[in-house]
């Protein structure tokens, strides 16, 4: 038997029959696992409890009843308890539709503390999460684009064209070395050509936000050093 059978079979168990009478006195009414819920006026507790339990034969702790005041502060608390008993129970009696009100926005995972609203939340930072991987795949990009357009930019100043990024270190090298970059500036450009190119490949991950401001970093230098080339 599947889980939502035995769900089923188990809210069957208490058959309730509501008289006229009765519902006038009961606001509202669900079972769930064999536990009776009722929801009355503050005044009908004592009564009704005693009433369910001396005519269906059930233990008093088997009867919950409460006031409608007592549902809302159970609710606002996040007792998953009572969460459940609704998302999950058989509604009897529901006049003003509150307790199947309830039991949609459950489902919907508007109700903290339940399966459904840790899920919803799951989901929402996993949204978060791509969007902020989809920000630092564009600061990584601007990072590599701007190093490779200067490294252009300083090649042709030079008189040289490369249109093969990984073979611009070299040339940077080659050409550049002592006649105003650095080595520091072309191990700089290097290791972003390098990394974002592994990135590219898919045999690194994107690095992570502190890495990609150390990058940032490292670009800026080699940009203003290719400046005073210009």
């Amino acid at each position: 038997m599947t889980k939502e059978k035995k769900k089923k079979e188990t809210n069957k168990k208490i058959k309730i029959k509501l008289t006229p009478n009765l519902k006038n006195l009961i606001k509202a009414m669900w079972v769930h696992e064999g536990m009776l819920y009722i929801m009355c006026l503050s005044k009908y507790i004592v009564k009704l409890t005693k009433y369910f339990s001396q005519t269906y034969k059930l233990p008093e702790d088997k009867i919950r009843v409460g006031t409608e005041e007592d549902l809302i502060k159970e609710i606002s608390e996040h007792n998953t308890r009572v969460l459940i008993s609704i998302r999950d129970g058989k509604i009897i009696y529901d006049p003003y539709k509150l307790i199947i009100s309830i039991k949609i926005n459950i489902n919907k995972g508007l109700m903290t503390g339940t399966k459904e609203a840790i899920l919803r939340k799951f989901l929402l930072i996993k949204d978060y999460i791509k969007e902020i991987e989809g920000i630092k795949a564009q600061v990584f990009d601007n990072i590599y684009t701007s190093t490779i357009e200067a490294a252009q930019t300083a090649l042709i100043l030079n008189g040289r064209t490369i249109l093969i990024p990984r073979l611009i270190p070299g040339m940077l090298k080659k050409y550049l070395l002592g006649k105003g970059l650095e080595k520091t500036h072309i191990e700089y450009a290097s290791e972003i050509i390098k990394t974002f190119k592994d990135y590219e490949h898919r045999t690194i991950h994107l690095p992570s936000g502190k890495e990609l401001d150390d990058l940032a970093r490292k670009a800026g230098l080699f940009r203003e050093a290719v400046k005073k080339l210009v």
